[in-house]
């Protein structure tokens, strides 16, 4: 979670210091909805109010159709880094002993550039799966060889070339793409 990072809190301080069991914040981190007199405490450790967590609770609930969040991408890790800002350019060091520079699984960024706002807000952070195709309209990150990768949404992909448009930085051809992955889920920030 974002916000337990940014405090610097292992899962059984956080538990402790909100007065919570922390089996229960496990499980709500791995998808479980929390009760609604839980709401008051979870709002003071994301510094929201307590009717934006009923929100958030009330969306999570109807957009998967029952009371879990998808745990597929829980424990995933977070790769590349912002290397040019206004370009919504990220670097990917070679991992795998040095043989890959594309996570093959489902991985994580962090929102770290302007290009993509209001969609993908600075601070934030966005889970991507390679395993969904792309399609014009998704919000993407495009690989291109060398380990360099954008994000940007999606007009259009024809053999190795990938258009991407992006609110804040305009349109961009990338050639040599090597990969194309979607940004299936980011964090919501409470406006």
């Amino acid at each position: 979670m974002y916000e337990q990072t940014k405090q610097g809190l292992t899962d059984r301080e956080v538990a402790a210091k909100y007065d919570w069991l922390q089996q229960t914040f496990s499980r709500w981190k791995m998808g479980s909805l929390p009760r609604a007199h839980m709401f008051a405490s979870i709002a003071s450790f994301l510094n929201i109010s307590p009717d934006m967590v009923r929100e958030l609770v009330d969306e999570a609930a109807q957009s998967t159709g029952n009371t879990k969040l998808p745990v597929a991408f829980s424990g995933v890790r977070t790769y590349g880094k912002v290397t040019d800002r206004k370009d919504g350019k990220y670097v990917f060091e070679a991992f795998n002993q040095g043989r890959k520079r594309i996570p093959e699984g489902r991985y994580a960024i962090l929102i770290d550039t302007k290009v993509m706002e209001p969609a993908l807000l600075v601070g934030t952070k966005a889970w991507l799966d390679p395993g969904s195709w792309p399609k014009p309209g998704n919000e993407v990150m495009v690989h291109a060889k060398g380990g360099a990768a954008w994000i940007g949404r999606l007009v259009s992909l024809a053999g190795d070339r990938a258009e991407i448009e992006r609110p804040a930085a305009g349109a961009m051809t990338i050639r040599d793409v090597e990969a194309v992955h979607v940004i299936v889920l980011s964090e919501r920030v409470a406006g």
